[in-house]
């Protein structure tokens, strides 16, 4: 047996002065009835006279209340399943880990603002499933859809700059493996964030838009990274800036927010495009998801301890009417 609110065992200490309180009635009543006849008198008395039915009510009304205070702890024992309907959405965030996220344009880099703002947003939902595409040249499932926000933001936390083998930057990629990773269900609605600084050298991301429209997909783009751009630094393993990413012809190479692309992509499948430096424009964002309709994304069977809060209370309220039902008779004297 267990108990849903062990705190409420508190309540007993409640009773000590009360308990207390009897025993010190009872031996000050006891006292003045000595005072008034003699001990031959008193040892004559009726075993049950008002002073012993006195003390046997109120050791009543004590139990009772001990039995009321276990009722409220709520205690539990055996177990039953209950179908649970949860209700929400699909979204999967395409985090942009190309070199160019290592611009220092925003604070500390855009790799580190684009993980806040997931942090952000996931903050914000209880029941939505979220999951997190990690992309650049390519893309890999950095964690499928779940419910479970701690571990999808500690894969956040942990998503890194691609190695050189996977540098460059292909939406279609990342868009292809999303709609994949989507349940099939059409009933539930799917969004698409990505997170980028809008700069694909592919150029691929349109064959995929209208397989997006197809079912229902709606993507959200947002901009990291400030329109005038920022050199993309080089650094070494202990994570210390050597030089500047330069191209072939020796000049440092800037990196730019391509905002253009990413406000096609947006309104071609009925999403918005924002930008992370702007704070209001976040908030707006956040509560334009909040306000999709959640429908049934999935049932699940749940243990339940079966509570019996009741017979606890059931013997308290027999203890209560059995106190009240009690009459103090009238003092007796024994024929010697």
């Amino acid at each position: 047996m267990s108990f849903s609110c062990p705190q409420a065992f508190f309540l007993l200490f409640i009773l000590l002065p009360f308990i207390f309180i009897i025993f010190f009635n009872y031996r000050k009543k006891k006292k003045l009835l000595k005072s008034f006849i003699s001990d031959d008198a008193y040892q004559k008395l009726s075993e049950r006279s008002g002073m012993e039915i006195d003390f046997f009510k109120a050791a009543l009304i004590v139990l009772a209340l001990i039995f009321f205070i276990m009722a409220l702890a709520g205690p539990e024992w055996g177990e039953v399943f209950e179908k649970i309907d949860i209700k929400g959405i699909e979204m999967i965030f395409l985090l942009d880990t190309s070199n160019s996220m290592n611009a220092e344009d925003l604070k500390p880099n855009r790799l580190e603002i684009a993980k806040q703002l997931i942090h952000t947003i996931v903050d914000n939902f209880n029941t939505d499933y979220i999951g997190l595409i990690n992309f650049a040249g390519s893309a890999y499932i950095q964690c499928p859809l779940t419910v479970d926000y701690e571990a999808l933001k500690l894969l956040t936390e942990a998503s890194i700059i691609s190695p050189d083998e996977e540098q460059g930057t292909d939406f279609s990629r990342p868009f292809e493996l999303a709609i994949r990773s989507f349940k099939s269900s059409a009933e539930n609605k799917k969004i698409i964030i990505l997170i980028t600084d809008g700069e694909d050298q592919e150029k691929k991301w349109q064959e995929k838009i209208e397989t997006i429209k197809t079912q229902n997909i709606i993507v959200f783009t947002v901009g990291v990274g400030i329109s005038s751009g920022a050199p993309i630094p080089v650094k070494n393993s202990q994570g210390e800036i050597t030089g500047w990413k330069k191209d072939k012809a020796g000049n440092i190479v800037r990196t730019r927010l391509d905002q253009n692309t990413l406000i096609r992509i947006a309104s071609q499948t009925g999403g918005q495009y924002f930008r992370i430096t702007d704070v209001s424009a976040i908030d707006i964002f956040v509560k334009n998801l909040k306000t999709f309709e959640r429908s049934s994304i999935s049932k699940r069977l749940k243990l339940r301890k079966q509570k019996h809060f009741y017979y606890p209370l059931i013997v308290g309220l027999i203890l209560l009417v059995f106190e009240m039902l009690l009459t103090e008779k009238k003092l007796s004297w024994k024929r010697g």
